[in-house]
């Protein structure tokens, strides 16, 4: 399916043709494992196939601070902190950050085997929007973001980003069974599974509206569960996730002595349990409670941060013209199609960073057929620098990157994503106090 814009008349649309699809297919089907654990199945003697649709529509609600590293001398004011008695690199809040994302994912599942399933997913981002301004305490006559002169600014102070909506990037996943409680008591049920996330969405970048982030994702999966005591369904998972850059998008391998291309790979593990308070086995209805955490560690790599958008922006108070440099990997190689040093498209090289989440769920399906869902979860990331780029790579092996090494004619060593303004310890970006409020209600329909 082509990218690009989608407005909000054709993807209203597009949700009541698939609820009405979703409550169209409804007959009836065999009991399932847990939520986390339920596998679509074909080919048993009395369930031939079984396909299903679900609609599931979310709101993230984002929000942290944005500090930043500054060498200070005792009692200087910065931002909205006072230097310490002995001069120090202190971390000074200057901005408050939030967002708010709101997506219709539409679930395409079918069942290709017993417990083996294919399935597909289609995220439509009705509307995803940030912005930012000065913390408490702070203006510009205290802050190194955007302090009273411009030319050592960085950014805007006070930045409402794009309004961004359209076609994001599509999932592909298939998941199997090779043990199922429900077919074999003696042992747990045992899902297994992978998903590849396709670039189908139009790369987000500064001049356009897009959702998509312009790389391949590689999901990994297993998840074990068992239903005990009649009414308890534990599960426990391990997961991964693996990224590389793709030919579009922001994400570009620029040579030798860059370090970090593609956001940081994923590791992580959750748990939890079903408790189901209410099951009428005949009819295959239930209501089920669903209580989990999870634990995520990111490793080091290149992202879309708070601040990227308002970073690249034209509208950048740090121009050239007023003799601001801050914007340009002006230690680089010089651009050979422009003659000039290359502007930051936003994207900066991150820290790794670990991330926990909780969460709450109902269940409630009244017939075989029908289910409806929803979910509340409250996430929390670690304290970051969102600007850590490497300073380059020693070519030459001489000790330290140099802009011009021993070499025969001599290269610039220095990363060509190194952005000496906010990269150099003593300037990076931190965020802090990072929370985000996920919830989502869903729907969905089998046959």
């Amino acid at each position: 399916m082509p990218s690009g814009h989608l407005n909000h008349r054709f993807a209203a649309a597009l949700a009541a043709t698939a609820v009405a699809l979703g409550v169209a297919v409804l007959v009836p089907t065999d009991a399932v494992a847990a939520e986390v654990t339920d596998v679509l199945d074909a080919f048993d003697e009395n369930n031939p196939y079984d396909f299903a649709l679900r609609l599931r529509f979310g709101q993230d609600s984002r929000s942290a601070f944005i500090a930043r590293e500054v060498r200070c001398l005792k009692d200087d004011q910065v931002g909205s902190k006072t230097c310490p008695e002995r001069s120090s690199t202190m971390l000074a809040r200057e901005l408050a950050y939030q967002s708010t994302k709101r997506t219709l994912f539409v679930d395409a599942r079918i069942g290709l085997y017993h417990d083996v399933e294919l399935y597909v997913t289609l995220p439509v981002v009705l509307s995803y929007a940030w912005s930012h301004e000065f913390a408490g305490g702070v203006d510009r006559s205290n802050s190194t973001i955007h302090p009273d002169t411009d030319a050592n600014a960085v950014m805007a102070s006070k930045y409402n980003s794009t309004d961004r909506s359209g076609i994001g990037d599509m999932v592909f996943g298939l998941k199997f069974s090779p043990y199922n409680y429900y077919r074999d008591m003696a042992h747990p049920t045992w899902t297994m599974g992978v998903e590849y996330k396709a670039p189908t969405g139009t790369p987000m970048e500064v001049d356009n509206s897009g959702v998509g982030y312009g790389i391949h994702e590689i999901h990994i999966f297993q998840t074990i569960s068992r239903r005990s005591l009649k009414v308890l369904e534990p599960w426990f998972n391990t997961h991964a996730r693996l990224r590389f850059n793709s030919d579009n998008g922001l994400f570009q391998n620029l040579g030798a002595t860059q370090r970090q291309v593609t956001p940081g790979h994923l590791i992580g593990t959750s748990f939890g349990t079903e408790i189901i308070p209410w099951e009428d086995l005949e009819q295959d209805a239930r209501v089920e409670l669903e209580f989990g955490f999870r634990m995520d560690y990111t490793f080091r790599g290149r992202e879309y941060t708070e601040v990227w958008e308002a970073l690249a922006n034209q509208d950048n108070p740090c121009r050239v013209e007023n003799g601001c440099y801050n914007t340009l990997h002006y230690k680089s190689k010089i651009d050979k199609k422009t003659g000039q040093h290359t502007r930051t498209n936003g994207v900066t090289d991150v820290e790794q960073y670990g991330t926990f989440a909780g969460w709450a769920a109902l269940h409630y399906q009244p017939v075989r057929n029908f289910q409806i869902s929803a979910k509340a979860q409250y996430a929390v990331d670690t304290p970051h620098f969102i600007t850590f780029g490497d300073y380059g790579v020693d070519l030459d092996g001489k000790g330290g990157v140099q802009q011009a090494n021993t070499s025969d004619p001599p290269e610039n060593e220095y990363s060509p994503t190194f952005l000496p303004s906010l990269d150099a310890p003593g300037s990076r970006l931190r965020v802090q106090d990072v929370s985000t409020w996920t919830v989502m209600i869903a729907v969905s329909g089998k046959i």
